[in-house]
């Protein structure tokens, strides 16, 4: 606990907002963007924004397409409402979801389900997200029981050149994908998962986004907050 506490105090001040930007591939061939902004707000409030564009195309065919839209609203570190909108390649999806007493209370494709307080959701920007066992899926809002194994610090690339030392991580479960966060701060790094028999892994492309680990404790500071 104590290393833990270090490393929040370290974090420093955050940005008043910013944003975390990836370019997707399929194979080699880029497939679209997914970006995640994050908005502070004048009631105290962070907003999560995240915005998904994919398509796979066959010279001048597209034969797939999916869009996601999601909006998260934080406070004090806790998740209190979601809102989503996902187009599965002509399939729609909506979530619903928003902190009710002791819990949080989701509406999705499978109906009413009823998550922990402090649940998860699958937008991977948390640094506590390989720390918990079970995530809500934005997309159908579903709760999902994943195992999380730490495969150790490997090298990804960084926006504009070079690498940046991250810690991998194999999931398994009811998604099966590898997650790279930051050592030290544990910024999301990007994700890899099989998309209908070829690799999508994500490459960090911008990263403007406040602190992560501040983010999380509920401590950022919003503009014309003070001190």
């Amino acid at each position: 606990m104590a290393g833990r506490a270090l490393a929040l105090a370290a974090a420093g001040p955050a940005p008043a907002s910013g944003d975390l930007a990836f370019d997707v591939f399929r194979g080699d061939a880029v497939m679209g963007r997914h970006v995640l902004r994050f908005t502070p707000e004048a009631d105290g409030r962070l907003t999560v924004s995240v915005e998904i564009d994919l398509a796979v195309a066959f010279g001048p065919i597209t034969v797939y397409r999916y869009t996601h839209r999601n909006t998260e609203s934080w406070a004090g570190g806790r998740l209190v409402a979601i809102r989503t909108r996902t187009d599965d390649d002509g399939t729609s999806y909506e979530v619903d979801g928003r902190a009710e007493g002791d819990g949080f209370v989701v509406q999705g494709a499978d109906g009413r389900v009823e998550a922990p307080a402090d649940v998860i959701p699958t937008s991977y920007w948390h640094p506590e997200t390989p720390a918990r066992p079970r995530w809500l899926d934005t997309q159908r809002g579903r709760l999902l029981d994943v195992a999380v194994a730490d495969r150790g610090v490997v090298e990804r690339p960084a926006p504009g050149g070079g690498t940046i030392d991250a810690r991998a991580y194999d999931v398994t479960g009811d998604l099966t994908m590898t997650l790279w966060y930051r050592t030290g701060e544990p910024r999301w790094l990007g994700v890899a998962f099989d998309g209908r028999g070829r690799e999508v892994s994500y490459r960090l492309a911008r990263d403007t986004a406040p602190s992560p680990l501040r983010l999380a404790r509920g401590d950022w500071q919003a503009p014309g907050m003070g001190a």
